[in-house]
């Protein structure tokens, strides 16, 4: 989902097999947003409002572009693809504001908002390089920008409770599934001066992959739509308790 969050800072060696699961897609396709795409106007600015009382800003779009990821159980049965689809389009509505938000001048307000995701373990642990990256650049009196790692699939699968217990110690919100998110380069991010100067601050090249296994569940907010609230995430390769429950 990012391309500088926990994944960024280390530059991964191995990626993740399609098949890491064993199990046939559950679904494949573009994500899609929750809200409907015809909204008038007056009903798109009332629900900018709604989100700003709630202190989300900036307010994204009703209906967001999404890459093709295909969707994979991994729960060997536990669950039915039917459900793990379900929990997928809301993992992937997240990820569609994640890239919205990144390319935003402010993107950062909305990482921390709480929207998506508490925003200590935000600022702590999911988007901590972003949230770094657009302070800098706000230091600098420059902006951030940032060309996010691509997912090309996301597979479901259960997680340990040796595991969730780890996690919570470090401050985590665990769950008993969690995605292993198969991203990789090319990815960038940078910061672009107001005279056209830019400095780089990451770079990964073409096909690097850097897998991760993200906690949350499924909330329904009535302004976002049905949501993959996030709880914290663990590079797939930190440890080799990690490695196994992602399946590399």
């Amino acid at each position: 989902m990012s391309i500088v969050r926990n994944r960024l800072v280390p530059l991964l060696a191995a990626c993740l097999a399609a098949t890491a699961c064993g199990s046939p897609p559950a679904s494949s396709g573009k994500p899609s947003a929750s809200t409907p795409t015809g909204v008038s106007d007056d009903a798109a600015a009332a629900r900018c409002q709604q989100l700003l009382l709630r202190h989300i800003v900036p307010c994204p779009p009703t209906s967001l572009p999404g890459e093709r990821i295909t969707v994979r159980n991994g729960t060997h049965g536990a669950l039915t693809d039917p459900d793990v689809r379900e929990l997928g389009m809301a993992y992937l509505r997240v990820h569609a504001l994640y890239v919205w938000a990144v390319r935003q001048q402010a993107g950062d307000g909305f990482l921390l908002s709480g929207a998506i995701v508490p925003p200590e373990t935000g600022r702590t642990n999911i988007f901590r390089a972003e949230i770094k990256l657009f302070a800098d650049a706000r230091s600098a009196g420059g902006r951030a920008r940032i060309d996010p790692l691509t997912t090309t699939e996301i597979t479901l699968v259960p997680v340990p409770q040796a595991l969730q217990d780890l996690a919570r110690q470090d401050g985590l919100t665990p769950s008993p599934y969690a995605w292993v998110d198969n991203q990789a380069g090319p990815a960038h991010a940078w910061i672009e001066m107001p005279d056209g100067r830019s400095r780089d601050v990451v770079r990964i090249g073409a096909g690097q992959p850097h897998p991760i296994l993200v906690f949350g569940q499924v909330r329904s907010d009535a302004e976002l739509g049905s949501l993959w609230y996030l709880g914290g995430e663990y590079g797939c390769l930190a440890s080799a308790k990690v490695r196994a429950v992602c399946a590399l």
